[in-house]
């Protein structure tokens, strides 16, 4: 008996860089989130008004990536109050872009997908949080936001969808929320492969967005350069 209650909780004395569930879906996607960020920054064209903007943002990431970091190194048993920082510094840089985007400086587009993908993180960091802290609590307020911005961005593509049925033959966009994701890592990359796209939307799979890809291109959204597996896309 002793043997097997140490078997089950030897997972509470080993790091969470050991973990791999919480190291490839929320540490790593958080990594390739700030990676998202910088390059948008790094691409955004702004005077000296929009400086502030800019270097509070890129602060915010730091931040959320440095925490991100220090989780690595604790065991499950004594995370809560570095999990809470994390999850604190993740809501503070998504807020970050949100008044950003409410300035003009990224687009209401850009702001959603990365959103959503801290949105992701955090569910699942949500799974490592004791649902009675006050952090707990924040993060279904802001997963409920984000909520009512996909509602609203949805909106939004249904009618852009409307109008383009009166030009041409009426065709259902199977996922408008998944072409505007790759409309945005496309825009905010200039180019990219499957592998780039793939990287930051993870809730499906490389063929689903191959699928996508296809069906925008035959849509005259976006359009190839190369061949298979050497093939990036760009905006038309």
């Amino acid at each position: 008996m002793k043997i097997k209650d140490t078997i089950i909780n030897d997972s509470n004395y080993k790091k969470l860089l050991h973990n791999e569930d919480y190291y490839r879906h929320i540490f790593k996607k958080t990594e390739k989130i700030i990676s998202v960020v910088f390059y948008i920054l790094n691409n955004t064209d702004t005077d000296k008004r929009l400086e502030t903007h800019i270097s509070n943002i890129a602060g915010k990431a730091h931040f959320a990536h440095e925490n991100a970091l220090r989780t690595l190194e604790v065991k499950p048993a004594n995370s809560k109050e570095v999990l809470e920082q994390f999850a604190q510094a993740l809501i503070a840089l998504d807020s970050t872009l949100r008044v950003a985007a409410g300035s003009g400086i990224i687009s209401q587009e850009v702001l959603y997908v990365v959103s959503s993908e801290i949105d992701t993180v955090l569910r699942s960091l949500s799974r490592y949080i004791s649902s009675d802290t006050n952090v707990s609590a924040l993060l279904h307020t802001t997963s409920s936001t984000r909520a009512s911005m996909a509602d609203t961005q949805g909106n939004k593509q249904s009618s852009t969808a409307a109008k383009t049925t009166h030009k041409t033959a009426a065709k259902v966009d199977p996922s408008p929320d998944r072409r505007t994701r790759i409309r945005t890592i496309i825009e905010a990359k200039g180019e990219a492969t499957i592998k780039d796209i793939s990287e930051i939307i993870t809730d499906c799979s490389e063929k689903t967005i191959q699928r996508e890809i296809n069906a925008m291109i035959a849509d005259g959204q976006i359009q190839r350069h190369g061949e298979r597996r050497w093939s990036k896309y760009t905006l038309v």
